[in-house]
């Protein structure tokens, strides 16, 4: 049967595989319009079943030329209620006609926001336009469910956005606003409930004052600015302070930020239907030592409608970096992250004594705090240098870390290890041969990340079967 005599469902059918497997909803414009135009040319009866499939050209990115963008447009008007899902990235038009090209993108979102749901913008400092802004500034939005604004980190003024769509997008349901001054009016969007915000230097003094309107919020997650000149913190008067109570949020994320940020946030705030709670922070010098909120963070665990508290956290995961450290468990995750961390006053051989102290009390917090005994433990490694250099970590001190993760957690009857395993495999087998005592089966796994260094060692992995009866299973695709 010819391509031309199959039904349009079949046609559909096919176009829905063809978006599913070759067009991904993240797919970059020049992507799209590579694999959409030709399939309006294969056959007549073909073309009709394209320009009726209107996921195809309700996606339109604005910075492609006029004649492309009108080409979409009226497809996509062919749905007799387009959904239409608009991208703007300025500097993938070039520097060309930029003038012309502001004032195009500003009347196509006058013209065109009553049928916007989606609707992603960037603004960079050398692409600034005061059509664009005043129209994101005034023009309602009444079908808007998702928008993102991204303005870069030296628009401290935001590029004169001060409010947004009118304070009319009664369906607005997530927003990611990256911004550096503060969108008082945010928080009363009716059917918001989902918001990722970007923390600046600018905005930090009224973020408890903007969370203080989001009881309502289901997720929330702040992210520190790249750009961020030392400041202090605001100074509140505790008499009269009163903690912000995030009474719907379910997820709480809080990454980017130093130690001390993220500490002045949490102690600010009460979320008593948290699920989840995710921290990612910069280390931070505090009091002649080191701040790691884990401390803090941890007997704050979820314990929400979907975590009950007589539940066993039965997995806990450690992930080792040269310079970070992750703890994940049911709930919870935490980061600290050293990356471009250097002492004040102290050399990186007189720093990393504390360093190193603060990385194994860190590792402890869970069972010292929580008293957690998981059943399964993971460790996964992603250092290959065999010795620290300054602040950075080496295999000999993986091999101290493995010692006191062993120690904190010795009742384990499951263990597992990605990324570079031959030295955990070797210390466990030699340097920790009586540690967990109760460790049942050993399992080498793949990690989810793609630039991690990824080794086995049958020869440990041999021995520990034989003088430790272990059960092992080798998951691991060496490439």
């Amino acid at each position: 049967m010819s391509l031309n005599a199959l039904p349009l469902e079949v046609h559909h059918m096919i176009l829905r595989n063809i978006e599913r497997d070759c067009i991904p909803s993240n797919a970059p414009a020049a992507q799209r319009l590579k694999i959409i135009l030709p399939l309006s040319h294969v056959t007549r009866t073909f073309r009709e079943a394209v320009l009726d499939y209107h996921t195809f050209w309700s996606t339109i990115f604005l910075q492609w030329p006029a004649e492309t963008v009108q080409h979409f447009l009226e497809q996509a008007r062919r749905h007799p209620h387009p959904e239409l899902h608009v991208i703007l990235d300025p500097h993938a038009a070039g520097s060309a006609n930029k003038k012309e090209n502001h004032n195009r993108w500003a009347r196509f979102l006058r013209e065109e926001m009553a049928d916007i749901h989606t609707l992603k913008v960037k603004i960079y400092v050398n692409h600034r336009s005061p059509a664009l802004a005043a129209t994101l500034r005034d023009t309602p939005a009444p079908r808007l469910i998702d928008f993102e604004l991204d303005l870069d980190e030296k628009q401290t003024q935001n590029s004169h956005i001060r409010w947004l769509f009118h304070n009319n997008a009664p369906n607005l349901t997530t927003a990611r606003i990256h911004a550096s001054a503060p969108i008082p009016e945010l928080p009363f969007f009716p059917s918001l409930v989902k918001l990722a915000y970007r923390v600046t230097e600018h905005n930090f003094a009224d973020l408890l004052n903007m969370l203080q309107q989001m009881h309502r919020f289901k997720f929330i997650s702040l992210k520190g600015a790249l750009r961020w000149d030392p400041s202090p913190l605001p100074i509140h008067n505790h008499a009269f302070h009163t903690p912000v109570v995030l009474q719907s949020c379910n997820w709480l994320f809080i990454r980017g930020m130093t130690a001390h940020r993220t500490r002045y946030i949490l102690s600010n705030v009460i979320s008593p239907a948290l699920n989840y709670l995710d921290i990612h922070e910069r280390m931070a010098e505090h009091n002649n030592g080191l701040l790691a909120t884990i401390f803090e963070t941890l007997p704050r665990m979820p314990k929400g409608p979907q975590i009950e508290a007589t539940e066993p956290r039965d997995q806990l995961v450690f992930l080792i970096n040269s310079k970070s450290l992750v703890i994940r468990m049911r709930g919870y995750s935490f980061e600290t992250d050293w990356t471009n961390f250097a002492f004040a006053d102290l050399d990186d051989n007189a720093g990393f004594h504390i360093l190193f102290a603060l990385i194994v009390n860190v590792i402890r917090a869970p069972a010292q705090i929580l008293l957690v005994q998981p059943v399964h433990l993971h460790v996964e490694n992603s250092i290959t240098a065999h010795q620290h250099v300054g602040l950075s970590l080496g295999i000999n001190i993986v091999d101290l870390l493995l010692g006191h993760i062993f120690h904190a957690y010795p009742l384990i009857p499951m263990l597992s290890f990605s990324g570079n395993t031959t030295p955990m495999t070797h210390a466990l087998q030699t340097r920790y041969p009586h540690s967990l005592p109760n460790l049942a089966s050993l399992r080498l796994e793949t990690s989810p990340r793609a630039d991690i260094a990824v080794t086995h060692n049958r020869a440990s992995l041999s021995a520990l079967k034989r003088t430790r009866h272990l059960r092992i299973e080798n998951r691991l695709r060496l490439r």
